[in-house]
């Protein structure tokens, strides 16, 4: 789903906003949940950096370094909470553990607390 929704804003690579995005197709609720902002806000904050154009119709496109980070740090945080698995909210916690400008300035647009919501997606692991 990343991949779509890089495709989707015209961009050529996948980035953090890329994988939220991608998070908000597979749980919206727990984004919501985690976030405190309702899932269309996050996206008309990411989605309001589309570029004019037609898609790019290529097969795949590369992780940007801080993706790959948030990718590392989702597996990290599933390592260290003994899970057996990297799950959504893994992977919520890796994104917000990155920082990028454009997911930095829509979280920022959109009216999410990163401090807050890396909390709440903790205490939701820690929960079960």
């Amino acid at each position: 789903m990343a991949q779509e929704e890089s495709r989707f804003i015209h961009d050529r690579y996948i980035g953090p906003e890329h994988l939220l995005l991608g998070l908000l197709h597979a749980d919206p609720d727990a984004v919501q949940t985690a976030l405190g902002v309702w899932p269309d806000e996050v996206r008309d904050a990411i989605v309001g950096f589309v570029r004019s154009g037609l898609p790019d119709s290529s097969e795949s496109f590369p992780f940007t370094s801080e993706s790959l980070d948030a990718l590392k740090a989702a597996q990290r945080t599933a390592r260290e909470l003994h899970s057996d698995h990297v799950g959504i909210k893994h992977l919520l916690f890796g994104v917000l553990s990155v920082h990028s400008d454009r997911l930095d300035r829509a979280l920022v647009d959109a009216g999410v607390d990163r401090d807050s919501a890396q909390k709440r997606v903790m205490a939701a692991l820690t929960q079960g």
